[in-house]
């Protein structure tokens, strides 16, 4: 009970007494309001108070796991593409770039005055004219970030039309702004005399609702998450991933391990299918295969060993042959034909958006970690995970602009996380890892690629071969090691 009116709290909402006694008497409390948030989620306005009326048709159906979420649930063992880029064409003009920045503030900012405690949050221009002490909640992007020896900070927040100066001290609030990256959405409480500076007491970030987990499926369906091929290179572990490969057709493997060979029904690949050419320094003394075509003629030669019983989705990476800037369009077909050719094969942009037996995943290479990760306190290479989970707090894929990830200023920004996922993929950084925030697993799937030269100048240590599956029946993760 204490777990589901957590939830509801933290999504924003108040439970009226009339709720919540139901919610008290219902025999599942936590799938109840797992239930609710997921329809509440499709709502364009959203109610302040939970009601017994919210409830209660949610007890008059069947059980709550069959209950349907605000995304269309697809009938078993199949996928469902909510949203992958196809690549916009954009000139770049200063038009397009603010209205690609306001359409991500006015999202974001709409998202955190869905909480019930910011619906009365003003934006820079909207600040109160006032000569006495008075306490606000401003809502603006990050444009300034400064912070002092002394235990000080300074944070500019604007709109299209002003900026306000936010002050923090003390040691919790100097911790809190050293997590504010530049140019991603945030809200401060605080207090201002006149205006134009704020005394902060608190930060909050858009941040994703907490989800409560209940079974999609009920039969043991797995998914099996990867990255990072990188096909092509010399040092593509191609011993490795032919064994890998065996393993998924059920070959040479005990009893325990082909039965969950046996259950995998789909595999993604998020990025670096090819090692492609020309993407860093010197890298063509690297290459085993020197010509783009054939690179993706020798991926399609592997992946065509996948049994076609399962279901290969594909994103690019930055070393694949796509836009550079975010979002990528899908591999384009003139390169990455062999793979389009495959029966089994779906090509989808970055970043991608499917629902898995009613699992919802978000799919990116992760380019963005090269910015986010040395923005970041208490971050680094070596635990990608950790980035992946203060990205779902920004509520953005690449929330910096101007540094090593490009943006595209599409009219619409599809970097924004919405929906909420339930599983949140990425790869790039050749370092696997997996946490949970928030009901939510965050997987980096690592590599099949060994040490690079420009790896090792840059200190990357690779952690290549280890496979991630999940079971989407009980969302347990297992990893398999191929070294």
């Amino acid at each position: 009970m204490k777990a589901a009116y957590n939830a509801l709290l933290n999504s924003g909402y108040q439970l009226s007494p009339g709720a919540f006694q139901l919610l008290k008497e219902s025999q599942n409390p936590e799938s109840l309001v797992s239930a609710l948030l997921r329809q509440l989620e499709s709502l364009d306005k959203k109610p302040l108070i939970i009601e017994r009326s919210h409830l209660e048709p949610l007890l008059g159906k069947a059980p709550l796991a069959t209950i349907p979420s605000s995304i269309k649930q697809p009938p078993p063992y199949s996928l469902q593409v909510i949203s992958g880029s196809e690549g916009q064409y954009i000139e770049g003009t200063i038009h397009d770039f603010r209205r690609y920045f306001m359409d991500r503030f006015n999202r974001l900012k709409d998202m955190l005055k869905s909480r019930a405690d910011m619906r009365d949050a003003v934006t820079p221009s909207s600040m109160p004219e006032v000569s006495k002490p008075t306490k606000v909640k401003v809502i603006g992007m990050v444009s300034s970030k400064k912070e002092f020896k002394n235990g000080g900070a300074l944070l500019e927040l604007e709109d299209d039309v002003d900026t306000v100066r936010v002050s923090f001290r003390g040691e919790e609030l100097k911790k809190k702004v050293s997590r504010a990256m530049l140019d991603e959405v945030i809200c401060v409480f605080g207090t201002t005399s006149n205006g134009k500076t704020v005394f902060a007491e608190d930060i909050v970030w858009p941040d994703v609702p907490p989800k409560i987990r209940s079974p999609r499926t009920k039969n043991d369906v797995y998914v099996v998450l990867t990255s990072d091929l990188h096909i092509g290179s010399k040092l593509f572990m191609r011993q490795q991933f032919e064994s890998f490969l065996k393993w998924l057709r059920g070959e040479d493997v005990g009893a325990p391990q082909k039965e969950i060979a046996d259950k995998i029904r789909y595999l993604i690949i998020a990025g670096d299918v090819v090692d492609g050419v020309g993407v860093y320094p010197n890298q063509e003394e690297e290459l085993l295969i020197k010509d783009l075509n054939k690179q993706y003629e020798e991926a399609a030669h592997y992946l065509s060993m996948v049994p076609d019983s399962i279901k290969i989705i594909i994103v690019p990476g930055n070393h694949d042959a796509s836009r550079p800037t975010l979002p990528s369009p899908p591999i384009y077909r003139d390169f990455g034909a062999p793979l389009y050719s495959l029966k089994n094969v779906v090509m989808l942009g970055d970043p991608a958006v499917v629902n898995i037996e009613g699992v919802i995943f978000l799919l990116t290479h992760g380019k963005s970690l090269d910015d986010v990760i040395p923005a970041l306190p208490d971050c680094n290479f070596k635990e990608p995970q950790k980035a992946m989970v203060e990205l779902l707090k920004s509520r953005h894929l690449a929330p910096i602009y101007g540094e090593k990830t490009s943006l595209a200023p599409e009219p619409r920004d599809s970097l924004i996380i919405d929906p909420v996922p339930d599983i949140f993929h990425a790869g790039h950084v050749h370092v696997w890892g997996i946490s949970e925030y928030r009901g939510i697993l965050a997987v980096n799937s690592g590599t099949w690629q060994k040490q690079t030269n420009y790896q090792l100048s840059m200190g990357i240590d690779p952690a290549p071969g280890v496979v991630p599956l999940i079971n989407l029946a009980n969302f347990k993760v297992t990893t398999l090691n191929f070294l």
